[in-house]
């Protein structure tokens, strides 16, 4: 068999290629000649290399290139493995071989082959960024090397960086006339320069944010002239000098309004002023105007809003036009205004991030009344908590109906725009069979946004009102005191349904149609990039509410994330969750005062998939202030569904590492590896303080480091338009609800087995 000898092509300088241009000028004929066989012995270009980088990445050098390597599918390496393996058999049949090498021949669409002329220009090309980046006495070559059977044609590209440049001296000129706060602003960019290393793009950057800067302080026509860099004989250090133009300071002189109705409800122009971040009189922004477009778009009636400036003629004190005032025209164009429809659902809950799945129908009408009101109604049947099947928890059900109607901005007050939330909600939930909850509850909600520079940028104002039935109470009583083996076990369960039993008593006694009156407050701050599956920022809640009625009590809320980005690839978060019920009328071994009573949905439970994910979703607790003691492994687990806690801390790390997007794999397979991603992640807490009668504020200090789980495990992410589907495995480092075996390397027994672990899913981050 013949051995395919390797054959080099080197390039010494870029400089040669003008020269090899003049000499195929010179030599034309056989020049097209030598084309002409060239044409004939095409390498196929497998793969590209750069040598000698220190300071520059690959993959940014990879970006200048016009020379592709092939774009080897899994389809097309399938076939061309099959045809280079099958044809050394000499038994294969002729058709055999002439189907595989028709498949490999129509997919030769995905080579791409070496061209010396583009490995030239590629030389050039990099030369030029490094040059841009600095490096002023870098140089590059060229090597293309064939490979036998097994390996790669390679195109070599060897770089010497030489040494980067710095910025020895940084001129700006043209801003002396600018306004004292607008050049406090733009002060600080361009003195960071002096002393770092020459970088045209990062200069680039820089002089564009001063432009925003100044748009954003009524500079409306500021701009700069190219930048003028000046290069030491040596390479080794650089002077820049850039000219700006800011142009006359100008106002807002006047604000039309313009609306495409297209048929549907008009909003009203008062509702639409509200969205401005400007106003006549003020200072032409950039900012404000963007701001004041997403305000926008933010009330969903619009298919479309665009803000601009448009031609007006103003005449000042002297008679004369006056350019220092702008006309801005604030577009809409109005989006259909009703909608019915039937979906699955699939969504996570916003306090407690349980995944719920079902089905429902819903109707929406917006802008009923022109001031972007949004009225829906909906009926839903839902699987809650839908990871507990997999953990073999009990698995709850709810079927509910809502009449909600939500005004976006009903008043602005200073900066603050006011807006409005009601709704009517009627649910019947199965909490163990055959004992179900029924719920109707009138609700009421001012959502208020502050400022978006402040920590917290928004609050809301909450009041509810709700009556609660528990029915089949009793049934399930009797049920739960039947499978007692002991009077300690009759005991424990009477405590742990004195709170059902306080409300059907309150239900009995007072005749009060409501049972309870519920009022709260909610400080958020929403700083990430992404709320659906951010990159980087902070999230930060602190919700308190008082209850009244059935059970009396105060409940506190602290959660707080931090999303930090380490690279393209990998980021790292953090979680802080801790929480308290504080009972209003509670007093341990008093006839009276011992109710319990928090509804369900209030109540704190650890475990889960946005918990401790090495426990099933709420069966967790304490087990100094949290166990009750029966030997029932099916009447614990019901009993983990409907009593919860009165205080939960809970604390959370994750690194989420997303996959880069592959090269030589086709696109579909290339675009799910790139949205595929694996999170290694750490998960610290419990809840304390179970709301019974014997156990509430029991829970001890050293509780806290004594009681609480250390779990951790690696998950699997999947990117989708609504978040990420994550898949979780697994265990307890530290369990102090084992009677051994509490430290992992202490004598537990079968580490990696299945009974140590538990999978767990989710939709969108844990935190």
């Amino acid at each position: 068999m013949a051995v395919r000898q390797y054959r080099f092509f080197w390039h010494r300088s870029v400089v040669a290629l003008p020269i090899a241009i003049l000499f195929g000028m010179v030599l034309r004929l056989p020049f097209a000649y030598a084309q002409d066989i060239a044409v004939e012995t095409l390498d196929e270009l497998q793969a590209i290399r750069f040598e000698g980088c220190v300071r520059t990445q690959p993959a940014d050098l990879l970006g200048v290139l016009s020379s592709r390597e092939s774009e080897l599918s899994f389809t097309r390496q399938l076939a061309k493995y099959y045809y280079e393996n099958v044809r050394l058999n000499p038994s294969t049949p002729q058709g055999v071989l002439g189907t595989l090498a028709t498949v490999e021949k129509d997919l030769a669409n995905e080579l791409r082959y070496f061209s010396e002329e583009k490995a030239n220009s590629d030389s050039l090309a990099l030369l030029i960024y490094l040059w841009q980046n600095g490096f002023h006495n870098a140089k590059v070559d060229w090597s293309f090397t064939t490979g036998s059977t097994f390996a790669k044609n390679t195109l070599t590209f060897r770089i010497t960086e030489g040494e980067q440049a710095i910025i020895d001296t940084f001129l700006v000129v043209g801003l002396d006339s600018v306004a004292s706060e607008a050049r406090k602003e733009i002060e600080k960019v361009w003195v960071s320069f002096k002393g770092s290393a020459f970088s045209e793009l990062r200069i680039d950057e820089a002089m564009r944010s001063i432009v925003r800067a100044l748009r954003n302080n009524g500079y409306y026509r500021a701009q700069f002239d190219t930048p003028i860099v000046r290069i030491s004989r040596d390479g080794l250090s650089d002077s820049v000098l850039v000219r700006f133009r800011p142009g006359r300071r100008v106002r807002i002189g006047d604000i039309v309004f313009e609306e495409n109705a297209g048929g549907y409800p008009s909003v009203s122009q008062a509702t639409r002023k509200r969205q401005l971040e400007f106003d006549v009189g003020d200072l032409y922004s950039e900012r404000l105007i963007e701001l004041s477009r997403g305000n926008l778009m933010g009330l969903s009636v619009f298919d479309l809003a665009a803000i601009d400036t448009v031609q007006a003629d103003f005449i000042g004190d002297n008679g004369l036009p006056a350019d220092s005032l702008l006309a801005m025209r604030v577009f809409t164009k109005n989006s259909k205004n009703y909608d019915v429809g039937a979906n699955l659902l699939l969504f996570q809950t916003q306090i407690d991030n349980y995944l719920n799945a079902g089905a429902g129908v819903n109707a929406v009408y917006q802008n009923p009344f022109g001031g972007a009101q949004v009225a829906s109604a909906e009926l839903q049947y839902v699987l809650q908590d839908v990871s507990s099947v997999f953990q073999g928890a009990n698995l709850q059900s709810e079927a509910l109906a809502a009449l909600r109607f939500s005004w976006p901005t009903f008043a602005k007050i200073e900066e603050l725009r006011l807006g409005a939330q009601l709704s009517a909600t009627y649910s019947f939930r199965l909490l163990i069979d055959p004992f179900r909850l029924e719920s109707f509850t009138l609700g009421a909600r001012l959502p208020v946004n502050l400022f978006s520079y402040t920590y917290f940028n928004g609050f809301d104002l909450n009041v509810s009102v709700e009556r609660q039935i528990p029915r089949n109470f009793a049934t399930a009583l009797d049920d739960a005191l039947d499978q007692a083996q002991s009077e300690e076990e009759i005991a424990y369960i009477l405590s742990t349904f004195s709170q059902f039993e306080v409300l059907d008593a309150y239900l009995r006694e007072t005749g009060d149609f409501f049972t309870g009156v519920y009022t709260g407050v909610n400080l958020r701050g929403e700083h990430r990039d992404n709320p659906v599956n951010p990159r980087s920022g902070t999230f930060a809640s602190i919700s308190t509410e008082f209850g009244w009625g059935a059970g009396k009590f105060v409940r506190l809320q602290f959660f707080n994330s931090v999303i930090t980005p380490v690279n393209p690839t990998l980021v790292l978060a953090t979680k802080v969750k801790v929480g308290h019920i504080q009972l209003l009328d509670f007093q341990r071994g008093s006839a009276t005062d011992t109710n319990t009573y928090v509804p369900l949905e209030r109540q704190f439970f650890a475990g889960g998939a946005a918990s401790i994910r090495s426990f099933a979703s709420r069966t967790l607790h304490d087990p100094s202030s949290g166990y009750i003691d029966i030997d029932d492994a099916l009447s614990q687990s019901r009993l983990s569904n409907v009593i919860g806690s009165g205080s939960l801390v809970e604390l959370g790390f994750e690194a989420r590492f997303t996959f880069s997007r592959p090269r030589n794999l086709d696109d579909l397979w290339a675009t799910m590896i790139e949205r595929s991603g694996i999170t290694l992640f750490t998960d610290i807490g419990n809840s304390f303080n179970r709301l019974t009668e014997d156990l509430y504020g029991k829970m001890r200090l050293q509780d806290l480091w004594q009681g609480s789980v250390v779990a951790a495990g690696i998950g699997y992410r999947f990117d989708t338009p609504v978040g990420p589907f994550r898949i979780d495995y697994a265990t307890s480092i530290y369990d102090p609800t084992r009677s051994a075996g509490q430290v992992i390397w202490n004598g537990r027994e079968n580490v990696f087995g299945f009974n140590n672990w538990l999978l767990s899913i989710g939709l969108g981050h844990a935190f």
